[in-house]
């Protein structure tokens, strides 16, 4: 999932050269772009259809998850995805450009460790095929190697990754592969708008209509702009998603802003000891200006720094 992971979701988000997700300098964009919810009544439809015309193949799951879906041979003797109740199908809505989207998922094991926010670093193997008839993959990571930041990849990862935790690391032959076990694994079923939209890349056609299988090794703090402050300390009370805490409402949240309350002042500045010149190393030494009040960093009327 390189090519997956690693690519950060805009309305021009490319596929990538070596993860899919990585935003692509070849790709060819289409203009004008379709409206968009006029293309995902299509999509949305394609989607259903194949929910309820494949089934899971048996055998498939319990090979660490690496999951195979079919057509239905017979209706009456084979239970569709949409019917089988072993991996009930679930759904996330996620609004975008305008468009509430439904992202179908599948949860084949949930995990037993921390599950990631949408700026933290996560280590995942991936498939990711097209709903067509063939089924064509055109990404695949099965032996991940080193950490992705989920907070660049495409907007269906970072709304279904966060529903589902890390394992746990396992002793193994130190020449070959990191080994896991009891991690999460799943499949999301993603329209265009929510990968690629209007971008093409290798075998992945404009508009295409996604299937990813994944499976969550290990999640890992971050600091996604670099401000000092980890992602988990940006956040808006108990509220898991960081894109939900912008506190100073000038449209980007605080794990993406460098200046958290927009006085000019960097927060990396104001999360620094002046005395050691060091980021505070715990959170809550971080002084706020009027006692009791929030931090500095947060409060714009606050200009000092001592």
């Amino acid at each position: 999932m390189k090519r997956l992971l690693s690519c950060l979701f805009l309305v021009t988000a490319a596929l990538a050269a070596t993860v899919s997700c990585k935003k692509d300098d070849n790709s060819v964009d289409i203009a004008p772009p379709r409206d968009y919810a006029t293309q995902y009544e299509t999509e949305k439809a394609n989607i259903e259809e194949f929910l309820k015309t494949h089934y899971i193949k048996p055998g498939s799951v319990e090979d660490n998850y690496n999951i195979v879906f079919d057509s239905v041979p017979n209706p009456a003797t084979q239970k569709s995805i949409w019917e089988q109740i072993d991996y009930p199908l679930q759904n996330k809505d996620v609004v975008f450009a305008g468009v509430t989207y439904k992202i179908y998922y599948l949860v084949l094991n949930q995990g037993v460790g921390d599950a990631p926010n949408r700026g933290d670093d996560i280590l995942a193997a991936y498939r990711g095929t097209l709903i067509n008839k063939e089924q064509t993959q055109f990404d695949a990571q099965p032996y991940p190697q080193s950490l992705l930041s989920l907070g660049q990849t495409i907007l269906g990862w970072q709304e279904i990754l966060p529903l589902f935790k890390e394992g746990v690391y396992v002793d193994a032959d130190p020449s070959g592969p990191a080994q896991f076990e009891n991690y999460g694994a799943g499949v999301m079923f993603l329209p265009s708008a929510l990968a690629y939209y209007n971008n093409a890349s290798g075998n992945a056609p404009a508009y295409s209509t996604m299937v990813f299988s994944f499976k969550l090794y290990r999640v890992e703090d971050a600091d996604f702009d670099g401000d000092g402050l980890l992602n988990k300390y940006e956040l808006n009370g108990t509220d898991p998603d960081p894109a939900n805490f912008d506190s100073d409402g000038d449209g980007i949240p605080n794990y993406r802003d460098t200046d958290d309350d927009n006085d000019g002042t960097p927060t990396l500045l104001e999360v620094t000891n002046p005395a050691t010149g060091e980021v505070y190393e715990n959170y809550d030494d971080i002084p706020s200006c009027v006692p009791g009040g929030v931090k500095r960093h947060l409060d714009p009327s606050c200009d000092d720094l001592g």
